[in-house]
């Protein structure tokens, strides 16, 4: 059986609900102005996923709202506009959508109000974001949800990828959506991994500081992109993956699994280390994982120094979104030339100086090249390599 030749993937379009404001343009700027706005996001009300799914598929709405979901749907919406998408078989436009604890919002609102008869089961609420997006669109392509811990929307933008260049579809909506809610708050209060400050890379960090929102990208068979005029965003020339295996929360200290998926990505895309322009990293502001992602690249760039940023000071940690973020800053820097500062950045740790980390201000270069990586809880680590259009 001959397999399909492999085709080239690249982004079309993008969207975001960020605290930084509602749109990839004031996600823009405020990440180059420096901002910081981390907290909850305003403006979405109950029921902004449903009103657009079809009548015959809508499931019953609980208290609380879909937030995550309506985050999603917002972001998919602009990222749709802005790939200027023709009409196309629906069967051929697949979604893929990361989340960490992206619905226990829906949960916390069901549980006290569940009927005591039957218990509630018949009521109990489904999220799978991707599957809720994909009914809220027609999407009848591959559908995928991705829970990789922070590495989430990292593995979805991946497996787009992966999608399109086999043939498996020709567009596809990818990307990650996560919220705070009670539960995650006091989780990661629990394992004392959180402060009051992202400080990414400083060597006062005391630990991560929660964010929420949604990014989404369009992912296209490159021909098709060309054949029809689209305006690509940037080129995704290579994806990597490696785990830790090592605990359940914390790292490996050595940064062996995100050095491997960052080695693996540029293999992918056939790239050399040191014709890398810009390093989009996780940078939590946790001691652990900030040290760690300082090892791991050093061990990949071995002496190269490549400009390097965080975005966690500026939106906070978004948990299953955070990749879709990070992947949406890089096709921004490929286009601008313009590297934004690392917010809450003020001392560099010397266990990181290795590192030429953006701070103090934006920076302009001329970036063709760009990674972005990302971690996640029980050593998930995903890797992405973007080009310039």
């Amino acid at each position: 059986m001959s397999r399909r030749p492999a085709r080239s993937a690249v982004i079309t379009g993008c969207g975001v609900v960020s605290p930084l404001g509602a749109g990839v343009s004031a996600f823009w700027e405020g990440l180059v102005a420096g901002r910081s706005a981390v907290g909850p996001i305003a403006g979405f009300a109950a029921d902004d996923l449903v009103p657009h799914c079809a009548a015959e598929v809508r499931e019953p709405v609980v208290a609380d709202p879909d937030r995550a979901g309506a985050f999603a749907l917002r972001a998919a919406t602009e990222a749709v506009a802005d790939a200027r998408l023709d009409p196309l078989d629906s069967t051929r436009l697949g979604v893929v959508l990361g989340t960490t604890l992206g619905g226990m919002r829906l949960f916390e609102a069901w549980y006290p109000a569940r009927p005591a008869a039957s218990g509630g089961l018949e009521r109990v609420p489904y999220f799978a974001p991707a599957v809720r997006l994909a009914r809220a669109l027609g999407c009848r392509g591959p559908v995928a949800t991705t829970q990789l811990a922070c590495a989430s929307s990292t593995h979805a933008i991946a497996l787009a990828a992966d999608w399109v260049r086999s043939g498996r579809a020709d567009v596809v909506l990818a990307g990650g959506t996560d919220l705070l809610c009670r539960f995650v708050v006091a989780g990661f209060n629990a394992l004392r991994a959180t402060a009051e400050v992202a400080r990414p890379f400083d060597r006062d960090r005391r630990g991560l500081v929660l964010g929420e929102g949604a990014a989404v990208v369009v992912v296209e068979d490159g021909e098709r992109a060309a054949r029809r005029g689209a305006p690509v965003r940037a080129r995704l020339l290579g994806v990597g993956a490696a785990g830790d295996a090592v605990h359940m929360t914390a790292p490996d200290r050595e940064g062996a699994g995100a050095a491997r998926a960052i080695a693996a990505a540029l293999a992918d895309a056939g790239v050399a280390p040191e014709t890398v322009d810009f390093v989009s990293a996780h940078g939590t502001g946790t001691p652990y994982n900030d040290a760690m992602e300082a090892v791991a690249l050093a061990r990949v760039f071995d002496g190269h120094r490549v400009p390097v940023n965080s975005i966690k000071g500026a939106i906070g940690h978004t948990l299953g979104a955070a990749g879709a973020f990070e992947a949406i800053l890089c096709a921004q820097t490929l286009a601008s030339g313009v590297i934004p500062p690392t917010a809450g950045l003020v001392e560099l740790d010397p266990a990181c100086a290795a590192l030429d980390l953006v701070r103090g201000g934006a920076r302009s270069s001329r970036v063709r090249t760009a990674l972005s990586t990302s971690s996640g809880f029980a050593g998930t680590n995903a890797a992405l390599v973007l080009g310039a259009a």
